[in-house]
């Protein structure tokens, strides 16, 4: 039978789509009358109010800890407005998390997984039937779990079945599809021991689950006994089976099967398995092609006994009201539909949040289109708009001075180690200062095809991916030269500046020892910055300088303070140089009051996930730090936040684009001037007071949670541990053209001397400072 290619989409009637199924020879039914999908339908002691489900489809949208975040809310919710019966919760772990971003079901997140619950019922059309999947991380590969590792695994599915019970849930299933543990089980023929061999052992960990289940949470539905959710669409599963892999095809490949094919497939054994196990409720898969002939043709699967319950998956991520508007109007908007375009698998297949990119555009286009950025596609068109100037107006704009057009150019040549050497000769850290730069002043902003085209060459995302895969070649370590210069430098400070520093003084054969307070390095970027906007910050600062730590050339001391564990006169005597690059910790603040809390404290504290926040929160704004404050707060679930700053739009730094502040729940409260706060009668803030700057008006906005977020400066106990520097007026480090300190062999650089620039600025600064230090200790000439 002939193929035809259906995409896109080519059918314009039930009648057309019937014609279809009689060509391809499949067996489908399609029935006008619909009715059958608004029946209800009793599962145990359960009623489902429509034949409708909504799939579980990992969001990747996980706050911290791998509870419940602000998308998954609105996704469930969603769902539930929209009239599904039942709704089945996306894969959530029991264990350990890989992906940082999926959902996580343990005692410290039972009280967000409630409040999802809650919420999801509040807002439904009619009473849902929620049923959450239970997973745990594959292993890694070649891992074999002993039997009692098994067990172990078997106690916390239960564990989590019992605390999915406490949360609300109707039912739970424990996935046994896409490498979970019982899915691998299943399929363990040559494994030895009670869990493999036999099919008695391989299904032995199924059953022992569900029978601990069924034990401990009595009131749950169990998926595989009461119900069961059938999805088989790959054509790599049909047959016949010979000279076709095990592993599925991926999912935007093109397939070697008609897509009606796929679903006579899906619903023949969805059909075999209804039959073999009478009572057991099924819902099917692979209705998302038909569009809006869906109602017609999960009808009939439905009349003629082959499924109970039409799943969607993308097909709900798209169609959130389908079932609702289904019941207004007895057919499906053709304009609303899936139209399979994979985008929402595309998102997943890269751990970004998860949603309809076609019908959700103005939530999951900016994720999608942020993806592809970097598709070597996109990127090589991107690159060869490059002019190739002289005076290159974007090398100037650039604090690390990188010869743009000549990466470029040995890019488009097709030579990405040359490249990736061009862009480290000025730039240690790459990766870090193009995901860091405003686009618009460095780079990106002074191509002169902004000025021609309005759309200038995308030069950080090149820079960005050429950087990155050269880690993954291994090319980017710090060259450890042969020679020693016999020179030791201590560096205080682990962020930006300092780590640039440090790679480019043992590249010039001086020992070095690197100081920081924290427990671990990257300053600012590791300690701070979200994850979701600065992913694999360790990544590149391992891979650059691990063959210094391996050649002994580079020692590294975590937990070390100025002032505390840490005395410069101490550093100066044990040194030939001390370069200070601690940068700035202390934001401005209107009061120490509970509730309040400072914005790189909140963000360090959100990193780790050990933040609670209420509904309202205030960003008291000005800095940098603002930005990320309030997309975290956004993040952490906060219903209202208002973004106050006391000068004009124009003024204040920020970095999202300006439609986020079309955000529902976001207000943008410029030229209004925080003065202080109000407290309730435990002392927590309950407002804050603020005037706005024309009016002379003053109230008191209500809040619960206060983020500030105005203007770092160099903390207090930096000022005390360097006692015999000199402090310009604004607070900061003075040093001359070449970062020297007034104290001899003692330099400075970065935030602590420009009170907190850009990442591609410090960078730059800590490279100048080496130099500085590198002529100065083999000339054995410095001056002040």
């Amino acid at each position: 039978m002939e193929i035809r290619d259906y995409q896109p989409f080519y059918l314009d009637s039930p009648g057309a789509l019937a014609k279809e199924i009689i060509r391809l020879g499949v067996d489908l039914a399609v029935d006008d009358d619909t009715a059958a999908l608004a029946h209800p339908l009793e599962i145990g002691h359960k009623q489902i109010s429509n034949r409708f489900c909504a799939q579980p489809i990992t969001g990747c949208d996980a706050g911290p800890a791998g509870t419940p975040g602000k998308l998954t809310l609105r996704r469930y919710r969603r769902y539930a407005q929209g009239g599904y019966g039942l709704i089945w919760f996306e894969s959530t772990a029991v264990g350990p998390v890989g992906n940082p971003r999926q959902l996580c079901l343990h005692d410290g997140t039972l009280d967000a997984f409630s409040s999802m619950v809650e919420a999801t019922r509040t807002d439904a059309l009619a009473r849902p039937v929620l049923v959450l999947q239970l997973t745990t991380v594959p292993a890694p590969p070649d891992t074999v779990l002993s039997d009692s590792d098994i067990e172990l695994s078997r106690d916390a599915f239960i564990q989590a079945a019992v605390l999915a019970a406490r949360a609300g849930f109707d039912g739970v299933d424990i996935q046994c599809c896409g490498g979970s543990l019982a899915g691998s089980l299943l399929g363990a023929f040559s494994r030895p021991g009670k869990y493999g061999g036999s099919f008695e052992n391989r299904s032995r960990f199924l059953l022992e689950t569900l029978a601990g289940v069924r034990e401990k949470a009595p009131s749950l539905l169990l998926a595989g006994l009461a119900l069961l959710n059938v999805t088989c669409a790959s054509p790599n599963l049909r047959d016949p089976a010979a000279g076709r892999g095990l592993s599925a095809r991926s999912d935007d490949a093109n397939p070697d099967e008609h897509p009606l094919m796929t679903l006579d497939r899906q619903l023949r054994i969805a059909r075999a398995l209804r039959e073999a196990s009478p009572g057991l409720a099924v819902v099917g898969s692979g209705f998302s092609w038909l569009r809006h002939f869906l109602p017609q043709v999960a009808a009939g699967a439905i009349r003629s006994g082959a499924i109970d319950i039409a799943g969607m998956g993308r097909g709900a991520l798209a169609y959130p009201h389908a079932p609702a508007e289904f019941t207004a109007r007895g057919k499906f908007e053709a304009n609303s539909c899936c139209m399979v375009c994979f985008a929402c698998s595309l998102l997943q297949a890269e751990s970004e949040s998860v949603g309809c990119v076609i019908r959700d555009s103005a939530v999951y286009g900016p994720v999608y289109r942020g993806m592809r950025r970097f598709d070597p596609d996109q990127l090589f068109a991107s690159a060869r708009r490059c002019h190739m100037c002289e005076a290159a107006p974007c090398i100037s704009a650039n604090p690390t001075h990188t010869d743009i057009p000549a990466f470029i150019q040995a890019y488009l040549k097709g030579d990405e180690d040359k490249a990736a050497a061009i862009i480290r000769e000025s730039d240690p850290l790459p990766e870090l200062t193009s995901r860091l730069s405003p686009a618009w002043v460095m780079g990106d902003g002074a191509c002169i095809e902004t000025s021609l085209t309005g759309t200038p060459v995308a030069i950080l995302d090149l820079q960005y991916a050429i950087s990155w895969r050269a880690r993954g070649r291994g090319i980017i370590g710090v060259r450890v030269p042969a020679e020693l210069t016999g020179k030791r430098v201590a560096i205080v400070g682990g962020g930006p500046a300092g780590i640039a520093a440090a790679v480019r003084l043992i590249e010039r054969g001086h020992r070095v020892e690197l100081f920081d307070i924290s427990d671990r390095l990257g300053g600012t970027p590791e300690r701070v910055i979200p994850g979701s906007r600065l992913p694999e910050v360790r990544a590149e600062l391992d891979a650059v300088l691990q063959p210094a730590l391996d050649a002994k050339r580079l020692q590294i001391h975590l937990r070390a303070a100025l002032g505390e564990n840490l005395v410069i006169d101490e550093l100066r005597t044990a040194h030939d140089a001390v370069l200070l690059a601690t940068g700035v910790w202390q934001e401005r603040s209107l009061g120490k009051v509970p509730g309040v809390v400072d914005a790189l404290t909140f963000l360090e504290s959100a990193k780790r996930g050990s933040t609670t926040i209420g509904n309202r929160v205030a960003i008291l704004a000005g800095g940098d730090s603002a930005m990320d404050a309030a997309r975290t707060a956004q993040n952490l679930g906060a219903r209202e936040i208002y973004i106050i700053f006391g000068g004009p739009r124009s003024e204040m730094h920020w970095h999202l684009p300006e439609i986020w502040f079309a955000t529902p729940g976001v207000h943008a409260m410029m030229n209004w001037q925080p003065l202080g706060f109000e407290v309730d009668q435990s002392d927590t803030v309950c407002g804050v007071r603020i005037r706005n700057v024309g009016l002379r008006l003053e109230t008191v906005l209500p809040v619960d949670f206060v983020v500030e977020a105005m203007e770092l400066q160099v903390a207090g106990s930096i000022h005390s541990a360097l006692a015999g520097i000199k402090f310009s007026a604004a607070g900061t480090v003075e040093v001359g053209d070449n970062f020297r300190t007034n104290l001899d062999r003692v330099y400075a650089a970065g935030a602590l001397v420009n009170g907190g620039a850009s990442v591609a600025q410090c960078v730059g600064e800590g490279v100048l400072a080496a130099a500085s230090i590198h002529h100065d200790l083999v000339t054995h000439s410095p001056t002040s």
